[in-house]
């Protein structure tokens, strides 16, 4: 199989991919992924794709994860698309479903234990609870049976202790997820006799990590991003309105695309919308900056379609821009323009615009309870994070230290 044949079986899979159907985004989202595939085949005179070229290309794309070159979601997306064609290359069969990626077997001892826990789980917890606690007591008798303890009755705590401290890095945001199952398997082999002792101790759940708080975006950056789009074109009159809207109103990706023509009241110069993550619904003002963006767009660019949203492709069939992609597609498009070097994880996403809007609203005075009524948030908790972004702000809150003398010396 030459490379050209496997072009042609790429462009076979996602030709499936649009008769799912899945959106133009995501399609269009493979593609870049089969392009890197396609360059590594061509780079490793690979003419025929398998099981094995894709396990060593997604071995790859985990060392670039870890040189922080890409981020993990996309290595995960790229794994399924170097699987999918591997199978298809192979059987002829174009396949698109869940899949476990290299399963590891349990000893007959172990997965009888195991599936007798789950059945005395399943009549009290839900379908989701009893999949997420059922995989997490598999990968603790994986564990055991690489610490070479390979019975119940050879457990013991020093275990539970070693497994948690391997897992605990996996479960940073919500380490619950981890001892909670944990908890019910133990108390399982107690009650049932086969454990004599208590880890509750070691399973206790801890304080919740404190909450990363991401950077927003320099006042330089907004400028070079901004800068580089072109408001002659369809696209960039488009792309304006929309990080107009997100850094004057800061209102998420998902509402922005969700926004209908009669969400504008022109009149009064109001937009109100009801937010997709709390089904809230919030009035804003509309600035003259960010009304005139979107008449710009309505007016000069957005295709003549009975489509009832604002934002539309800017290509047939005219339909609604999706939230999965939109944001993120957007604001790598105009970083790349601007020559921003971006790093996997840095915050600088097009979420990155929302938290600037609030950052600035705190640095103008605009009282805490304003910007979260602005910001569309349940809880002050969730506002109260845009202060740790106010460098002036954290300065008046440090402690005087000039009245302590300072020795001299190195």
């Amino acid at each position: 199989m030459c490379i050209d044949l496997l072009q042609d079986r790429v462009k076979e899979i996602l030709q499936a991919l649009e008769m799912i159907p899945l959106s133009d985004n995501t399609v269009r989202y493979y593609g870049f992924c089969y392009r890197t595939l396609l360059h590594y085949c061509e780079e490793k005179g690979i003419s025929e794709f398998s099981q094995k070229h894709a396990k060593n290309f997604f071995s790859i794309q985990q060392e670039r994860v870890n040189r922080q070159e890409i981020n993990y979601i996309y290595c995960l997306i790229m794994r399924k698309a170097a699987f999918v064609l591997a199978d298809y290359c192979e059987t002829g069969i174009f396949l698109w479903k869940r899949r476990n990626y290299d399963v590891q077997h349990l000893s007959p001892i172990y997965q009888d234990t195991l599936s007798l826990f789950q059945k005395s789980i399943e009549g009290s917890l839900s379908e989701g609870s009893t999949t997420l606690v059922t995989q997490s007591i598999r990968r603790f008798l994986l564990f055991l049976e690489q610490e070479k303890c390979f019975s119940i009755s050879d457990l013991n705590i020093a275990h539970v202790q070693k497994f948690i401290i391997h897992e605990a890095p996996k479960h940073s945001g919500n380490m619950i997820n981890l001892t909670w199952p944990m908890k019910r398997f133990l108390s399982y082999l107690k009650n049932i006799d086969l454990i004599s002792f208590c880890a509750d101790m070691l399973l206790a759940n801890p304080v919740p990590n404190r909450k990363k708080v991401l950077p927003c975006l320099e006042n330089d950056e907004i400028e070079s991003i901004f800068s580089s789009v072109d408001t002659t074109t369809e696209l960039g009159k488009r792309d304006f309105a929309i990080m107009k809207l997100a850094l004057f109103l800061g209102l998420r990706c998902v509402d922005i695309v969700n926004m209908k023509l009669s969400d504008i009241n022109w009149k009064s110069n109001e937009i109100c919308i009801i937010q997709e993550k709390n089904h809230t619904a919030i009035t804003l003002p509309l600035l003259a900056e960010v009304g005139n963006a979107i008449a710009d767009y309505i007016l000069n660019a957005r295709p003549k379609s009975e489509n009832p949203y604002i934002f539309l492709q800017i290509k047939k069939p005219y339909k609604r821009l999706q939230p999965q992609t939109t944001g993120a597609n957007l604001i790598n498009r105009y970083q790349e323009k601007a020559g921003i070097n971006r790093l996997s994880g840095d915050g600088k996403t097009f979420h990155a615009f929302r938290r600037t809007a609030g950052t600035n609203m705190i640095r103008s005075g605009v009282p805490l309870t304003t910007v979260s009524q602005v910001l569309g948030h349940n809880s002050l908790e969730s506002t109260k994070r845009y202060l740790f972004l106010h460098d002036e702000m954290l300065r008046a809150c440090c402690m005087d230290i000039s009245i302590y003398s300072i020795k001299g010396g190195d």
